[in-house]
């Protein structure tokens, strides 16, 4: 579909004022089928591509030719690299030194600090992190409430009856009874 299916090619298409609706449809349903066609293998054609391919890797087998190690390739080395990294960074992420980062800023964190030998010990460098990047750290405990509320605070004490209802009425309404005499 590279080169076939283009604006360049639709907009040829479509700004032909000589061409009916109709023509327009069949000549983009054609432009489409031959993008389409563009790289399109058969499946006889491919089986018989995977049989030669076979058939002259066992005439190799058969004259003795070292057969490359997949684990030996460039590639190979560069992908366990790059899982070895992710495993490091999701262990990281569990880890009593990385508790306080905010877990949508964990990444951007880890990738701030310096792992090579010699290097600060994380803990001290997230406390230099921490002064710059405050909003990718959890506050500290000393901020935090002991434990979650979910409504006003708890004051006072529970109802008793009659008890205090009448000066508790008058003194939230402002309102003044009568004396009996």
């Amino acid at each position: 579909m590279g080169n076939i299916f283009t604006r360049k090619a639709l907009n040829d298409i479509m700004g032909n004022e000589g061409l009916t609706p109709e023509q327009r449809t069949e000549q983009v349903f054609s432009l489409y089928g031959r993008a389409l066609d563009d790289g399109y293998i058969a499946k006889g054609a491919a089986a018989q591509a995977q049989q030669t391919a076979l058939d002259n890797a066992k005439a190799e087998w058969e004259k003795g030719v070292k057969v490359p190690d997949p684990k030996e390739s460039d590639a190979y080395k560069q992908l366990q690299g790059e899982f070895d990294s992710y495993k490091a960074m999701q262990q990281a992420r569990t880890s009593e030194d990385y508790k306080g980062v905010k877990g949508k800023f964990f990444e951007t964190v880890y990738g701030m600090v310096d792992r090579k030998d010699g290097a600060k010990p994380v803990a001290e460098q997230l406390a230099d992190i921490r002064k710059g990047y405050e909003e990718y750290f959890e506050p500290e405990k000393s901020q935090q409430q002991s434990k979650p509320t979910f409504g006003a605070p708890v004051e006072g004490s529970m109802p008793k009856g009659d008890q205090g209802a009448a000066s508790a009425f008058s003194q939230a309404w402002g309102f003044v009874p009568k004396k009996k005499e």
